[in-house]
């Protein structure tokens, strides 16, 4: 099904990957759509802050984000995130307490934006989309220690290929410095492998 008459293209299209996450019916994509909220914002623009508490979780629909945190003076890059990707400051969402990092953009980015508070109150009215969350969720803590996994047993060079195999488009968009930053690597090492 397409997306409802009454939302932007790119809701529509985030609606589109949520059914093909979960089935979702008209009722329940026209309750998601009315509490959803579509922004464009500059590049280098930090849309969740660490030391706040996270309210909402996003969605890229058009752009690029990263979050990271700082440490001894240096950012540390937890995640590079392109259309599609859902970010959110995760902890800070389910706890209720500041968030550790930061969310900004890397390039001018159309992102799309629901309340943890909306979210928890559609999971009441809708099965389907209390359905869609847990999926969800799963898939993002599968993500988070496939990415710790690799941290932990892959080679710097291993990491690097394996982004290379799986997300080629970040090489070409993402400043160096993050990418290596991302994979627990100097910017040094990152050359040397790339040689």
């Amino acid at each position: 099904m397409g997306p409802t008459s009454s939302c932007s293209p790119d809701i529509g299209r985030a609606l589109d990957f949520f059914a093909s996450v979960s089935p979702l019916s008209t009722a329940a994509r026209d309750a998601i759509s009315h509490c959803m909220t579509l922004e464009s914002f500059p590049r280098k623009h930090c849309f969740q802050q660490a030391k706040r508490p996270a309210t909402h979780l996003f969605m890229v629909a058009k752009g690029l984000v990263r979050s990271f945190y700082q440490h001894n003076n240096r950012e540390i890059t937890l995640l590079l995130g392109m259309e599609s990707c859902i970010v959110c400051a995760m902890d800070s969402l389910l706890s209720g307490k500041p968030a550790y990092y930061n969310i900004e953009t890397l390039e001018d980015s159309d992102i799309i934006s629901i309340s943890y508070a909306d979210l928890e109150r559609l999971y009441s009215e809708f099965h389907e989309i209390e359905r869609l969350g847990r999926l969800m969720i799963s898939q993002y803590y599968l993500e988070q220690d496939l990415s710790l996994r690799s941290q932990r047993f892959l080679s710097a060079r291993e990491r690097y290929q394996e982004l290379m195999q799986k997300q080629p488009e970040l090489l070409q968009r993402v400043p160096l410095q993050f990418v290596a930053s991302y994979l627990g690597m100097s910017a040094e090492t990152l050359s040397r492998i790339r040689g």
